[in-house]
């Protein structure tokens, strides 16, 4: 029997604790040197004993350290390529620390082996310069000049160069570069040169010029990185083809990972270390012996002695996981190569470990899509139509392959065939290139285990066939598309279609009847998702939240009157829209027949398998599928909610009338102007009221801010609204508005003049006919407006010049203990800031059949006891406690 691997190897402590951190597969050479990002690059020491020492990358550090040292050899201009197009940074970075920080360097394995290859005692003493393009600012920061100069402690020296963007000559580089020891790093140099578009000859020349004087400058060197393919289009492929052969005249070219060192990079980048490489070898062993008895079953290579080698360097993972990432998914232009596999690989490691794995290898069949993290890093590259392929056929509470395993028996449940081989087919299917799908002997090595019997594969792929709907087979190769096989597509369409499907296009189509006309905000799922602002908002309720749901009351609440933890200020601006139950389950089951029509008629290939006769009546009823929807949509969304003081108050829209489209904020908005309840024009006697005798005058800003804070107030269109009803009461005389110095009083004033400044004065103090009640069809609507039912007359939310005011008022009430904040938004306030001075009196009785613990009251009489309360009465008092009074 194998051991798992787990029992075997350790994984990396991130993934162990499930804090997989990607900067750490992401190295960037200024984060180091800024002394920034994981400690794993930051660290010289770390970085040493965590870097697998690769053949490449013991040749780079060996010839710059000869050159460096003196000794004649070596390169002195190099550039870094890898046909992978991974390790370049990662090589800078272990340039900088071996010459930076030498003592760590030659304390480490890999120092100790370099400097004993280069017969070097020590490492020399070097100024190490580095250059980031994708740190550089090509606008206001340094140019790659300036910033060499800088570092090396010579600015002065080519400051004027720096400054005016022009390239120093040979002559001052070699005054510049001197005779010490120097490694001169650069990273990014096509980014850079792309971005200094106005200046982008002199970096050239100046890379150039760079190049000659490195070359005659016995102990320094210049290592460069260049991309295999360069960003920013055309323009970036003709700097990097400049660049090339700047540096390709002199230059030196290493490979930092060859061959198979990429399956212990891998491994020593993912794991801590291997406790058992005698167990880790027997598994290896075993795989390769279990092949050579299914001869033809398997590829040819898994049989040759050199693939027992590769099991072994690539353990604990199968040689054909890495593979296929290296040799096919890499090739996507998208795919961050070794950083995207490392990073892959983490999060497979990562399930396993969570999962408690039991396998003695991790095979390509035991990548799990189900795992989000997983999905996404395959999606990002073949494109999101793919999740449903995976949640159709290969993993997920509905896919089809787990369900084959559990419908068939106790061998295919054991072993997961049917999702072990989806899952491999899932992996194999993709490339950047032309090489798509994997053949049966593929397969089978993909997915064979120990006690797994080959036969049970055949079977199980059989299966596959009859039932996936993505899976297609040519020619004896098998591979996942976006478009469904024929298996009963013409019955089966209307099934397919997932709740999740229509929400999204429920919330598509949503989106597109929102409308203009106020801010709407779809679904909101608390009420921090509604902001606090002073605009018209109209949130739209999601469908689980319809008018007759259980829970739909106590959100509207919660959105109407908070924001958050806090209160919502700006009451008087919202307003929600609910759907009725019935009429949403009929736009839901229109949209479920609309997506799989839209299925079948986007599948090119199966519209041509389709008669004309039917591909006509499809489109027809696409058409009406097309044209219904929004109908039902607007009638499903029928309910409007509105802050009331006490509550919420529903008011029903009814239903749209056919043939009509408007938008769900234009039919809210009408519906609002139909009932007097949003208003395009208001008379000047409604503000005047908002005056109180004993202030006679309040800014504009403060008045505005009342409409938009008290539900018993009209909502205004906007704050013109409230503009023009103020200069048309100026030039009535109804008030006046104080600007500055001046007041303004029966005389014509602009909606301009009124800034923040603007004061509304009652009486101005020149003037003693004010006051006589403005008469006119406007004024008498508005009143009419604010004694509708519900709103009793004179109620405005906040003090009304015209009404009686008393000096005194007393109340005792009863009020529920849940509703206590209640009581003090819109009882105690409110009276605050008329400027009354309160005294609250508190009467409670407790009454408890289970009984009232001693804690509970002892921590009830410190609470008093801290916010100053003057305790009058209380039974029973707590032993040894005395009472305040």
């Amino acid at each position: 029997m194998m051991k798992p691997w787990l029992e075997v190897c350790t994984p990396h402590r991130d993934i162990r604790a499930g804090k997989l951190d990607e900067a750490v597969f992401a190295a960037d050479l200024s984060d180091v040197v800024a002394d920034r990002g994981p400690l794993e690059y930051r660290d010289a020491q770390l970085f040493f004993r965590e870097t697998y020492p690769t053949q490449g990358l013991q040749r780079l550090l060996e010839s710059v350290l000869l050159r460096l040292s003196g000794k004649g050899a070596g390169g002195a201009v190099i550039q870094i390529q890898t046909p992978f197009g991974g390790g370049k940074t990662h090589s800078l970075i272990a340039l900088y620390h071996f010459f930076q920080h030498p003592q760590e360097a030659a304390n480490s394995e890999l120092g100790e082996a370099i400097l004993r290859s280069a017969g070097v005692e020590r490492v020399p003493e070097t100024r190490v310069v580095t250059f980031v393009g994708t740190a550089a600012d090509p606008l206001k920061g340094r140019t790659p000049w300036g910033e060499l100069a800088g570092q090396l402690g010579c600015y002065d020296l080519l400051a004027e160069h720096d400054q005016r963007r022009l390239a120093p000559g040979k002559e001052l580089l070699h005054r510049l570069l001197g005779e010490a020891p120097t490694l001169i790093l650069m990273d990014e140099l096509v980014e850079y040169a792309v971005k200094a578009r106005d200046f982008q000859a002199q970096v050239l020349a100046f890379f150039q010029e760079l190049t000659e004087a490195v070359k005659v400058q016995p102990r320094c060197a210049l290592v460069v990185t260049l991309p295999s393919s360069a960003p920013y289009g055309e323009e970036g492929e003709r700097v990097l083809h400049q660049l090339q052969q700047i540096f390709g005249r002199m230059e030196a070219i290493y490979t930092p990972v060859e061959g198979e060192e990429i399956y212990e990079v891998i491994r020593c980048r993912l794991f801590e270390a291997i406790h058992d490489p005698t167990e880790a070898q027997r598994t290896a062993d075993a795989y390769w012996e279990m092949y050579q008895h299914l001869g033809n079953d398997l590829p040819q290579e898994v049989r040759d002695p050199a693939y027992r080698e590769r099991l072994r360097r690539a353990y604990p993972f199968h040689p054909e996981l890495i593979d296929i990432l290296f040799e096919r998914w890499s090739t996507f232009p998208t795919f961050q190569r070794t950083r995207g596999v490392l990073r892959l690989l983490a999060e497979v490691v990562a399930d396993r470990y969570r999962k408690n794995d039991t396998a003695p290898l991790i095979l390509p069949s035991h990548i799990d899509l189900s795992n989000p993290a997983i999905r996404r890093e395959f999606l990002k590259h073949i494109g999101n139509e793919f999740d449903g392929v995976i949640a159709s056929d290969i993993a997920g509470p509905n896919a089809k392959a787990p369900q084959i395993d559990r419908e068939v028996g106790s061998e295919y449940a054991r072993f997961g065939v049917a999702s072990a081989l989806a899952t491999a087919i899932f992996f194999g299917s993709f490339s950047g290139g032309q090489r798509r799908g994997v053949g049966i002997q593929r397969l089978r090595l993909m997915t064979l285990r120990e006690g797994l019997p080959p036969a049970i594969i055949s079977d199980a792929l059989r299966r596959l066939e009859e039932t996936l709907w993505y899976l297609h087979e040519e020619r004896g190769t098998y591979e996942f598309r976006s478009q469904p096989n024929l298996n009963r597509i013409l019955v089966e369409k209307e099934e397919a279609v997932s709740q999740e499907q229509i929400t999204a296009e429920m919330w598509a189509r949503l989106q597109r009847l929102a409308g203009t006309e106020m801010r709407v905000i779809l679904w909101p799922r608390t009420s921090q998702d509604v902001p606090d602002t002073r605009e018209l908002k109209l949130a739209v309720l999601s469908p689980e939240h319809t008018r007759q749901a259980v829970g739909t009351e106590p959100l509207a609440r919660e959105l109407l009157e908070r924001c958050g933890q806090p209160f919502r200020i700006y009451r008087n601006t919202l307003l929600l829209l609910v759907a009725d139950e019935g009429e949403l389950t009929s736009a839901r089951q229109q949209i479920k027949r609309y997506l799989a029509y839209r299925t079948i008629q986007d599948d090119k290939a199966l519209m041509r398998q389709l008669t004309e006769e039917n591909r006509k009546a499809l489109e027809g009823k696409m058409k009406d599928a097309e044209n219904t929807i929004g109908h039902q949509l607007l009638s499903a969304y029928r309910y409007l909610a509105k802050a009331e003081d006490g509550g919420v108050r529903w008011y029903d829209l009814g239903l749209p009338t056919v043939g009509m489209k408007p938008s769900l904020a234009d039919r809210v908005r009408e519906y609002l102007r139909g009932e007097d309840m949003l208003l395009s024009k208001i008379a000047p006697r409604l503000i005047e009221k908002n005056l109180p005798p004993e202030e006679g005058e309040k800014s504009l800003s403060e008045i505005h801010e009342a409409f938009l804070k008290y539900p018993n107030l009209p909502m205004l269109e906007s704050k013109q609204v409230l503009l023009e009803a103020v200069a048309k009461g100026v030039q009535e005389g109804v008030f006046g508005v104080r600007i500055g110095e001046r007041t303004f009083y029966k005389e014509p004033l602009s909606l301009d003049q009124m800034g923040s400044d603007a004061v509304l004065v009652r009486e101005p103090a020149e003037l003693s006919d004010v006051g006589g009640e403005v008469k006119g069809t406007e004024t008498d609507v508005v009143v009419q407006e604010l004694q509708r039912p519900g709103h009793p007359p004179g109620t405005t939310g906040y003090p009304s010049g015209g009404e009686k005011t008393v000096e005194s008022y007393t109340l005792r009430a009863t009020i529920p203990w849940d509703r206590l904040s209640d009581f003090v938004r819109g009882v105690v306030m409110p009276l605050r800031q008329d400027g009354a001075e309160l005294k609250v009196e508190v009467c409670l009785e407790a009454q408890s059949a289970a009984g009232i613990k001693p804690t509970t009251l002892e921590t009830v009489k410190e609470t008093l006891s801290q916010i100053g309360a003057r305790v009058i009465d209380v039974s029973p008092a707590i032993p040894g406690r005395e009472e305040r009074g």
